[in-house]
């Protein structure tokens, strides 16, 4: 009787745990199912941006003053249009800053700032109250001479007589370089401008035109400072050095001479200068080329002179004459000793002079041929620089540039010779001044 109701209670027991143990698992898996519903990433929804809110016009007086001060300005087109071409056309790299070599960038940062009417580093007004200058354009006064451009060169004489003692030896030079650096810093950033040193080449500062911008002029101290200055009692540059650009000479055969003003005024017009400055002493020398048969001709002459020179050596006259000649020597010689201790004192090398020493006593004998040269005269050069203008700017339509000629200490011939150049071109004018020193005010 005991063992019947023990198998009962074993068979619903395993009942219960099968039950049990199959919603266990129905249970797991739901479970697992939501959780890897749960975990998957959200699909993408789209939404349509809110609608877009009205803005109120622009002020349009800004853009009214621009059109005025456009059609103010006194501008010429074609040369505006020249301008803003030549920006446009060129890279930053191309507006070039010398910096001892050409091509090198000019900018290195600074931006290419236009000056509205002027205002900026440049002068904009004249000192005496006019009016308000263009963009790009600077009042400049050259030594006295005031002048409007936009594409300004300066030319400088190099030679040697403009630092004789009579034009104020090299201090007053120092002070004409000294001068042409507060010029060229005072030009309105939007303006182009160059600079030309001459004598028997010519030197150039940029390539091209450079716009004054203050990288551009902050390099105008360095680079003109080494001509003729003084350094530790001997002079570091005697003119032009540099001689890295040489103009296209068409129907023209300057061929030499200590002077070229034909080179240095070429160049200016091939930069398209509209205001051209040159401050000089006096007159141009420029030797026209010889022709083949003259070369043949002179060293004739040079051959005949060498075998009169050994004959005289030679003789017991030439002798005598030398002895004599040796003792006038001498004296001339502790003469310029005594004057280049005392300008030693002062700091100064012996006296410079074009052409060599003055006053030294001649050589006995045969004289040494001077070789056969033609220079070209003041008016074979303007008729030069005029056609060399005319084909030039006349294809462009721009009017000819302007010419301004400052006499440095010139003498009387100098002083004609000034007059005249600057009457090449139309509004030309031109000033003479005298040697400067520490005090001098033009």
């Amino acid at each position: 009787m005991t063992q019947k109701p023990i198998k009962q209670r074993s068979t619903l027991f395993w009942v219960i745990v099968i039950s049990a143990g199959v919603h266990l698992l129905v249970g797991a898996g739901v479970a697992s199912w939501k959780i890897y519903r749960y975990t998957l990433p959200p699909e993408a929804t789209f939404s349509s941006p809110p609608p877009a809110s009205r803005v109120p016009p622009a002020n349009q007086e800004f853009r009214v003053q621009m059109q005025q001060l456009q059609q103010q300005s006194a501008r010429p087109a074609s040369q505006t249009a020249g301008q803003v071409e030549s920006l446009l056309s060129q890279s930053l790299d191309r507006l070039d800053s010398p910096g001892g070599a050409f091509g090198t960038s000019a900018l290195n940062g600074t931006p290419v700032v236009v000056g509205v009417g002027g205002v900026g580093r440049g002068l904009g007004r004249w000192g005496g109250g006019g009016g308000e200058l263009g963009m790009g354009v600077s009042a400049v006064d050259f030594f006295g001479i005031k002048k409007q451009g936009e594409r300004v060169v300066f030319i400088v004489d190099g030679g040697a007589s403009m630092v004789e003692p009579e034009r104020g030896d090299l201090p007053g030079y120092e002070r004409v370089k000294k001068e042409l650096t507060a010029m060229i810093d005072g030009l309105s950033p939007g303006t182009f401008f160059n600079i030309i040193v001459f004598g028997r080449y010519i030197d150039m500062y940029a390539p091209r035109m450079v716009v004054a911008t203050a990288d551009n002029t902050a390099q105008v101290a360095g680079w003109i400072a080494p001509y003729w200055r003084l350094v530790e009692g001997k002079i570091e540059r005697r003119g032009p050095f540099r001689k890295n650009y040489e103009p296209e000479l068409l129907d023209w055969n300057g061929d030499g001479g200590s002077s070229r003003m034909d080179l240095a005024l070429a160049a200016a017009l091939e930069l398209r200068a509209d205001l051209i400055f040159m401050i000089t002493d006096g007159t141009p020398s420029i030797i026209e080329r010889r022709k083949d048969s003259e070369a043949g001709r002179w060293q004739q002459r040079l051959d005949r002179y060498a075998e009169d020179r050994a004959r005289f050596d030679e003789s017991q006259k030439g002798q005598k004459e030398m002895v004599e000649y040796e003792k006038e020597r001498a004296v001339w010689r502790a003469e310029q000793d005594r004057i280049s201790d005392e300008r030693k004192l002062k700091g100064l090398p012996p006296v410079v002079r074009e052409g060599g020493s003055r006053g030294a006593p001649s050589r006995p004998g045969p004289s040494r041929p001077r070789q056969p040269t033609s220079h070209y005269s003041v008016e074979d050069l303007q008729r030069f620089v005029r056609k060399r203008a005319r084909e030039l700017y006349g294809s462009g339509g721009s009017t000819l540039p302007s010419l301004s000629v400052v006499g440095y200490s010139p003498n009387a011939k100098g002083t004609a010779v000034i007059e005249e150049l600057a009457g090449t071109f139309p509004d030309g004018t031109f000033r003479v001044i005298g040697a400067f020193d520490a005090t001098t005010t033009y």
